[in-house]
């Protein structure tokens, strides 16, 4: 079994979801940080306390910094009830998150942190998940058809029964991952 920390669990299954409309909202500010120069900057993430019972995991952006609108921040919210299909989320804070049985189909996560987040089930067909950070995340039976993973962070990740078939995956990170059953090339 991977890794995962109770208190994001508790966060994450807890989350109250959010609407399409409170979504729209933060994607357009988003896409004013984004052009405004806050894309390729990198995530650095601090855990509050060691022990997997007590700690919390967060993340500070650092690098580039967007002159207009915010930054994407959905930590701990739930997603499953709004359409991420085709949506550009990149350099966004969506740790703990949960998003179980969504379609990211063509969506782009390049180099957005989703550590400690449950996307089990969904699809990530042809999605951009270069550079993104995963680590921990729940992400059993999805579909990552064609998927670009290029120096994605898949640590203590568990994939059980994911199709990896098509995926890009040079200088991904499969530390501790959980392979079982997966469909590949």
């Amino acid at each position: 079994m991977a890794r995962e920390y109770y208190m994001m669990i508790e966060l994450r299954e807890h989350a109250e979801p959010i609407t399409q409309d409170e979504l729209d909202s933060i994607l357009e500010k988003h896409y004013e940080f984004i052009n405004s120069g806050g894309a390729g900057g990198r995530w650095e993430t601090f855990v509050t306390e060691p022990d997997l019972k007590k700690g919390l995991i967060l993340g500070v952006y650092v690098g580039a910094k967007g002159s207009n609108g915010e930054q994407l921040k959905l930590s701990h919210k739930n997603l499953e009830k709004v359409n991420l299909e085709n949506i550009f989320l990149q350099y966004g804070d969506l740790v703990g998150v949960l998003c179980r049985k969504q379609s990211l189909k063509d969506s782009s996560l390049e180099g957005s942190l989703l550590t400690d987040s449950d996307f089990s089930g969904s699809n990530f067909e042809n999605a951009n998940l270069t550079n993104a950070d995963f680590s921990r995340s729940r992400m059993v039976h999805c579909n990552f058809k064609n998927a670009n993973l290029t120096g994605t962070d898949l640590e203590d990740v568990d994939l059980t029964g994911s199709d990896l078939r098509g995926a890009m995956i040079d200088g991904t990170s499969f530390k501790n991952t959980i392979m079982k059953d997966i469909l590949k090339d």
